[in-house]
């Protein structure tokens, strides 16, 4: 009976994640300084301050780029945190405006239904008041000169029914 070969997979390696690659190049550059260390204690002096200058560079440049791109980060998160603020005190706005005349609906709707005369009505009734104290006080402009001619017309009126009145009686 003729077997199968069973193929051999290769083995590969466990794929690294990035906390672990990370972690691999911090070791790298941690042996590289170590190393470039030894090298500078065992050749020159001179080296050793070249690598200390070199490294401050480094060291100012990159503090001054992470500095850039924080601060251009820091930037970007006020202008989206602003941008957040506004809508939602808009949205607050809006809500609060559709509250307040939804209130003002049913409260002139109770008062309605319990018969409360709106400020509209109140003016009307208002107006109408002027309209008849007008009317009132032209009446009573036009009754005063007939007034004051009637006390006259009655005491002529009770005079001669005074002097009719014994001719009367014989």
């Amino acid at each position: 009976m003729v077997t199968k070969r069973k193929t051999r997979k290769a083995v590969s390696k466990p794929k690294t994640t990035p906390p672990e690659r990370m972690m691999d190049a911090m070791n790298q550059v941690w042996l590289a300084g170590l190393g470039a260390m030894s090298k500078a204690r065992q050749g020159a002096p001179l080296m050793l301050h070249e690598l200390v200058a070199e490294g401050a560079r480094v060291q100012a440049d990159t503090r001054d780029s992470a500095e850039k791109m924080i601060g251009s980060l820091m930037g970007e998160m006020k202008a989206s945190l602003n941008s957040g603020v506004n809508q939602v005190k808009s949205q607050a706005g809006d809500a609060l405006e559709n509250l307040e005349q939804m209130f003002q609906t049913r409260v002139h709707r109770a008062l309605t239904q319990l018969g409360v005369p709106s400020a509209e009505d109140v003016e009307r009734l208002s107006h109408k008041v002027e309209q008849l104290n007008a009317s009132i006080n032209k009446l009573a402009a036009a009754r005063k000169p007939a007034a004051k001619a009637r006390p006259r017309a009655a005491a002529m009126h009770k005079t001669m029914s005074a002097s009719a009145a014994p001719a009367a009686a014989p």
